[in-house]
């Protein structure tokens, strides 16, 4: 009796943690089929036999995915081996795949855990949308949590990372590239696991008669989260025995606050971004209104679209966010191939592959008379406008100031073979394209640059020289020249 009882105690935290979630975190229609990630080892195991015991409880079809990643040879093969025999003898479906991630980590340019872990979701993904199943499950549990906070505080970390893993995210959050997958049957990600501890985990193992497998690689202290877990946590839990509660609960509270700052962003997101083929357009003016939270969690949005599943440093979010404002076409790589290009006057664009050409004044004929007053209009709602006033200092390179004797004799062109420059404050002339280069212009917008000219002179080469003998001095009758990109107030009010 005594025994039996020992048994359903240490039975009992898992069964309640299912039960509990399904209860408050996510609710799924009866029937619905969950995908259950095995690797074979205590977590995934305990997790399958537990939700194998409720299933008819909780009204779930459940359906085993596994992936053997070929690092070990014959000891994963064996392990594969064993999560198919356990789903036989359970009388549940199986997928099983495998994958070379030691190939995979080599073309990704990642390391193997990285690769492994990218790999994994991918594979989990398509036997989801395989399945239509409405979610997958993880054996992620409590010490995991307490580990992965600690190691996002180590590496530097925002509230996003000190939120660790949450207990259910989003398909379009995790599932790494298109699967096929009806938006209806878009599985969330779900940790049933996260409140129970790796000690109530092996109790469970052993009171319900399972044998895990137990992969040695997670005892190898070269990996920086195997030594968080055999050394760091045991030498914090001498000054807080409850640390793995206390930093579990951390993570609790800033994934509501993380929560808090995702639906400001929603509220923020339309008027902040232009989505492209493989981009996304940031506003200048919307982004820059943004607090610094939300523009954090703005590049960590836009990256997650882009790249799904691919980690994100905090230092990779601060390097894209002081960006916008830079030089134009000036660019920061981040993981998963995805780019950030700075664009006009703080505008920027987050591109995956290929970065795309930064957004810029582009003259779509070959010539035009200016005006003045008046304008020219360029390519995607660009403007290049002149107006009479009095001569000033230009408040960006974007605007100048020239002598009133140039009005009615200014006209608007693109580049030709030959053009020079003779830059105000400069000695002698120098060829346009060593111009453009120095400046950065990006080339794909330099053969459509539009230079303001009279009498086939350049005088002003917009966002980077005026001409040498053409600017207005200080208090003298002027013609303001300037370019107002798409949807920009009016610059002349």
């Amino acid at each position: 009796m005594a025994q039996r009882a020992a048994s359903d105690a240490a039975v009992a935290p898992l069964h309640t943690a299912l039960r509990r979630f399904f209860q408050r975190r996510v609710h799924l229609p009866r029937g619905a089929t969950v995908v259950v990630a095995v690797s074979g080892g205590p977590d995934s195991l305990a997790l399958l036999h537990a939700l194998s015991e409720l299933r008819e409880e909780l009204g779930l079809r459940l359906h085993v995915a596994h992936l053997d990643h070929m690092l070990r040879g014959a000891q994963s093969a064996a392990e594969a081996a064993f999560v198919a025999e356990t789903a036989r003898a359970w009388g549940l479906p199986a997928t099983l795949g495998s994958e070379d991630v030691r190939r995979l980590a080599s073309a990704w340019r990642e390391n193997l855990y990285a690769a492994g872990r990218r790999a994994r979701y991918q594979f989990l993904a398509r036997v989801a949308a395989e399945t239509g199943a409405q979610a997958v499950a993880t054996g992620h549990h409590a010490d995991d949590q307490a580990e992965t906070v600690l190691a996002h505080l180590l590496r530097g970390a925002g509230p996003e990372g000190l939120a660790g893993m949450r207990p259910v995210t989003p398909w379009e959050e995790w599932a790494p590239g298109p699967t096929g997958a009806a938006e209806e049957l878009r599985a969330a990600l779900i940790r049933p696991l996260l409140e129970v501890t790796r000690a109530e985990i092996e109790a469970y193992c052993a009171a319900s008669g399972l044998a895990p497998r137990r992969d040695p690689s997670n005892e190898d202290r070269r990996r920086t989260r195997a030594r968080i877990r055999h050394e760091l946590l045991p030498y914090l839990i001498e000054y807080n025995p409850r640390i793995v509660e206390a930093l579990c609960r951390t993570a609790a509270v800033c994934a509501e606050e993380q929560a808090f700052v995702a639906a400001a962003l929603d509220a923020a997101w339309p008027a902040l971004v232009e989505g492209r083929p493989g981009a996304l357009a940031f506003r200048a003016e919307e982004w820059a209104r943004l607090h610094p939270a939300l523009q954090r969690a703005a590049i960590r949005r836009a990256h997650q679209l882009l790249a799904p599943g691919v980690a994100l440093g905090l230092e990779d979010v601060e390097r894209a966010r002081e960006l916008p404002g830079s030089r134009v076409g000036r660019r920061v790589e981040l993981p998963g191939g995805v780019s950030v290009t700075a664009g006009y006057g703080g505008a920027f664009v987050v591109a995956a592959g290929e970065p795309a050409p930064p957004d810029g004044p582009q003259l779509e004929g070959e010539r035009a008379p200016l005006p003045v007053p008046g304008s020219v209009p360029l390519a995607m709602g660009w403007q290049l406008r002149a107006e009479l006033a009095t001569g000033a200092v230009p408040a960006d390179p974007w605007e100048v100031y020239l002598d009133a004797a140039v009005a009615g004799r200014l006209e608007v062109r693109r580049r030709r073979a030959g053009d020079v420059l003779r830059p105000a404050g400069g000695r002698g002339s120098r060829r346009l394209q060593d111009v453009l280069v120095d400046a950065k212009v990006p080339r794909a917008l330099r053969d459509a640059w539009p230079l303001v000219t009279v009498e086939e002179t350049i005088v002003w080469v917009p966002g980077v020289r005026a001409g040498e003998g053409f600017v207005a001095a200080a208090g003298a009758p002027a013609v303001r020249v300037w370019v107002q990109p798409p949807a920009a107030s009016d610059r002349a009010t």
